[in-house]
């Protein structure tokens, strides 16, 4: 066979190869539409083919970024108490956790006693009138009435999940204002020391009771305080030594695997977490900052994930409410600037605010606080439980990216309003998940590049989403 015959064939060869291969690929799709139609439907699957037209979605296994510990919500008091209360507990539990039959929720808030949602009369561990330095006090049994059982129903249904603790107040006692309600931490060293034991003691405890505490956040919201629900100013400065002398070197006295997560409030305030980090003794006992979405803007965070890129990122807390009850409008916003805003510039959590509220954006017990937030899901006095739409903008991403995910480079189209993040499971497979965020009649058009594999996508409606998974 002569040399020019033997190059054409092996050509030949190859070139079936990779249309074999193309045409033997395929991707699943799920999709959500703006108009509220489609939820999270499984769509016919696509082919994988050639180019066709359209934007190109590239996708690139090679450049990896941060894992991904999971998606989630809180569970606040309010939510802890309906889902245990609910006739329907194990079904929404499983809508919410089962990685087969629901979303797979993968990461959990817990909010440590008293909040803004609070079913019965807001506590701490230590609810002492008197100082109590020894806290001999200490006791997490009210959580015990329904958190825990909640919380270990969780993990029976979804053993993939991991909890972040967040304390709301410290003990009224260790305040200014010797209230929950408002005021701030004392800066003393025999408060901050009572604090970290107060900590210490939480971890243990719910240790004993099975339940590993993977991330604590040392104040929620540490430059807010109110009257109406309980809340704590905690300094920088405060944070900053509270960490540098006490808990963290108390952390480390223990061998405790919790990791310590600072600030746990605003975008548009880097100035706090940038202080913290820059003290160089506190800075060892850190793993990363924490970041709420009611102030600022999506990149804010890239100030100090820049000057400090061996800290992690987390997303906690953005709650929907009453102020916008448009499906598209929170489907996208949701999408563009928490699922794939937060975890393109580093976030290895995105998280929503309340599991569960009723049909009265409670219940609410001797706080006031938000009177019109939504829950990830409704569980109305009469039974039941209604999926809104955070359960479905959670779903397109929680379901389908599992923990020990990294997020690997993909195109996007900003300027263009077709945004879209990707991810690679630990099994290999490959999620992306593309939004087209316009607003109008304006359609997207477009293709998904994968290991040389094109899946094209015509005419995805405005304020619509799909998460696309090669296997």
């Amino acid at each position: 066979m002569s040399i020019d015959r033997k190059s054409r064939l092996l050509t030949i060869c190859f070139v079936l190869q990779i249309f074999i291969s193309t045409v033997n690929s395929k991707a699943e799709v799920w999709l959500s539409t703006g108009d509220s139609r489609i939820k999270l439907a499984r769509q016919g699957d696509i082919g994988g083919s050639g180019p066709i037209g359209g934007k190109t979605i590239d996708v690139d296994r090679n450049q990896k970024f941060q894992d991904i510990k999971g998606f989630g919500a809180a569970l606040s008091n309010s939510a802890a108490y309906l889902l245990y209360n609910s006739r329907d507990r194990e079904a929404i539990l499983n809508d919410l956790f089962n990685t087969k039959t629901g979303i797979g929720l993968s990461y959990v808030r817990l909010v440590m006693g008293g909040s803004d949602f609070n079913a019965v009369s807001p506590y701490t561990y230590d609810d002492t009138k008197y100082e109590n330095f020894n806290m001999d006090k200490f006791s997490i049994a009210k959580d015990r009435d329904f958190v825990i059982p909640v919380l270990r129903d969780i993990i029976r249904i979804n053993p993939e999940v991991r909890i972040m603790a967040s304390p709301w107040s410290a003990p009224a006692w260790m305040k200014d204002s010797w209230t929950l309600y408002g005021g701030t931490i004392r800066s003393e060293s025999q408060y901050l020391a009572s604090y970290a034991e107060y900590f210490v003691r939480f971890i243990r405890d719910y240790q004993t009771e099975g339940i590993q505490i993977d991330t604590l956040t040392l104040q929620n919201e540490p430059e807010h305080s109110t009257g109406g629900y309980p809340t704590m100013l905690m300094p920088w400065d405060v944070q900053r030594d509270f960490i540098r002398y006490h808990v963290g070197p108390r952390f480390r006295q223990e061998g405790f695997s919790t990791q310590i997560i600072i600030w746990d409030h605003n975008w548009d305030a880097s100035w706090y977490p940038m202080n913290v980090l820059g003290d160089p003794e506190a800075n060892q006992y850190i793993a990363g900052t924490a970041w709420h979405c009611y102030g600022g803007n999506r990149y804010d965070p890239l100030t100090v994930n820049n000057a400090y890129p061996n800290k992690d990122m987390y997303f906690t807390e953005c709650s929907g409410g009453e102020w916008d009850t448009h499906f598209g409008s929170v489907l996208g916003w949701n999408t563009q600037n928490l699922f794939i805003g937060q975890t393109r510039i580093g976030s290895r959590t995105v998280l929503l605010w309340n599991l569960a509220l009723d049909e009265n954006h409670g219940p609410i017990v001797d706080v006031s606080g938000c009177t019109n937030c939504r829950g990830v899901v409704t569980i109305p006095s009469w039974g039941g439980h209604e999926k809104n739409v955070e359960y479905y903008s959670l779903g397109h991403f929680a379901k389908f990216v599992r923990p020990g995910a990294r997020r690997i480079w993909s195109a996007t189209y900003e300027a263009e309003e077709l945004e879209s993040v990707a991810y690679q499971n630990p099994d290999n497979s490959v999620v992306v998940v593309v939004a087209n965020v316009a607003w109008g009649e304006t359609t997207k058009t477009f293709q998904v590049l994968i290991d040389g594999v094109y899946y094209y996508y015509q005419n995805l409606p405005s304020r619509s989403v799909i998460t696309l998974i090669k296997r």
